[in-house]
């Protein structure tokens, strides 16, 4: 974070966006009404996630008459942890799609970024203020084509819809309180002052510090610049006297200046250690269990899913393993999720404990057994 002594000497500075990775995140665009749209796109979240919102990254952008919003969420790990200790205290952390919601076409249509790495596609459907769907894919993985027809059938639109290709970096930063997105070319999407934090995809209670951190840097820096002006009336009252007071003041000044640097230095280490203690070697365990939810009955509740690397018996080779604890009203569905999940592509091979009935639900415990290489082909594969 920019020290206040930094700040008296240099001036304020812009401040740049950290955009991220639009393959990411899964976007969904929601109707909303009322004032509390954080609490609205929590439990619509929550309808499709197949992890507890705590374990997620979640933001969002608001329309202007506020009865719509452009959510977007990505489980933690899907950033390491070198990722996320890049990202600046001091600046957004936004997906880099949010930077093409400033060019729309007059009609129904799609817009296709052509980036360096990645095809960003956003499907508008005409008036709207929001796009009605996001595909975002890896060039090496995707035609522009192919992705454009996707989001358009994603937003419900036809396959033969216009569609346009842009190019230009994408790029973000504060000015005057306002996130400002752009593409070089056309087209800018500004996010006001009052929706900055609802954007941000960290967490509300290190946003809350952020501004707290702000506020005391604010009035340390007004007095700094009080300190200032006094040693300069000091050196106008007494010339002599002002050799050894503007020493003292100055090495006073100075220290009070680092004050707010070295705390910065020990939350950015507090940071780092919470980082790592939470950092764990990546099984792919989200898309193992993207891929079993899908064929999960709407009656079969997860109550516990552990993912592991197993050498089977008689074996040297080690494969990831899922273990799925479940709870379901109607047995029946028990037969029905085991033969869905076996006709997995990806699944080698699935175990069922012996099932129990408690009161008036039933227990069982799936074993799920995948195949290393169609699991990793399909989380490469995979577009949010």
């Amino acid at each position: 974070m920019t020290s206040p002594l930094s700040r008296f000497l240099t001036g304020p500075k812009p401040q740049e966006a950290a955009m991220l990775p639009g393959n990411r995140f899964f976007v969904r665009r929601l109707a909303v009404e009322g004032e509390d749209l954080a609490g609205q796109v929590n439990l619509a979240l929550e309808a499709v996630s197949p992890f507890p919102l705590e374990q997620m990254l979640v933001g969002f952008v608001t329309s202007a008459d506020g009865r719509q919003v452009l959510a977007y969420a990505a489980h933690r790990r899907r950033f390491t942890a070198e990722e996320s200790f890049a990202w600046p205290e001091d600046c957004q952390v936004v997906p880099e799609f949010l930077a093409l919601c400033g060019h729309k076409p007059a009609a129904d249509g799609v817009v296709v970024h052509r980036g360096e790495e990645r095809l960003t596609a956003l499907a508008w459907k005409a008036g709207e203020e929001l796009p009605a769907a996001v595909a975002v894919a890896e060039k090496a993985d995707a035609d522009e084509a192919g992705l454009a027809r996707e989001a358009a059938a994603r937003a419900g639109l036809p396959a033969d819809v216009a569609v346009e290709t842009v190019e230009g970096a994408l790029s973000g930063g504060l000015v005057e309180g306002a996130l400002v997105l752009k593409r070089e070319g056309n087209g800018t999407f500004v996010i006001p002052r009052k929706g900055l934090d609802d954007s941000d995809i960290r967490d509300s209670d290190f946003l809350a510090e952020r501004r707290k951190k702000e506020r005391l840097n604010l009035l340390l820096w007004n007095g700094v610049r009080v300190g200032a002006a006094v040693l300069a009336v000091s050196l106008l009252l007494d010339i002599g006297g002002l050799v050894i007071g503007a020493r003292s003041g100055s090495l006073e000044a100075a220290n009070e200046a680092r004050r707010p640097l070295v705390e910065d230095i020990e939350e950015s280490k507090k940071i780092t250690d919470r980082i790592l203690e939470l950092g764990v070697k990546r099984l792919l365990p989200f898309e193992m269990l993207v891929l079993v939810n899908e064929k999960r009955p709407a009656t079969v509740e997860f109550t516990h899913v552990a993912c592991e690397l197993k050498k089977a018996k008689d074996s040297v080779l080690t494969k990831p393993v899922m273990t799925v604890d479940a709870k379901t009203p109607n047995a029946g569905d028990i037969s029905e999720f085991l033969r869905a999940v076996q006709t997995l592509p990806e699944v080698e091979a699935v175990t069922n404990s012996e099932p129990r009935v408690r009161d008036t639900s039933t227990t069982f415990r799936l074993e799920i057994t995948f195949k290393q290489p169609a699991l990793l082909k399909a989380a490469e594969t995979t577009q949010q």
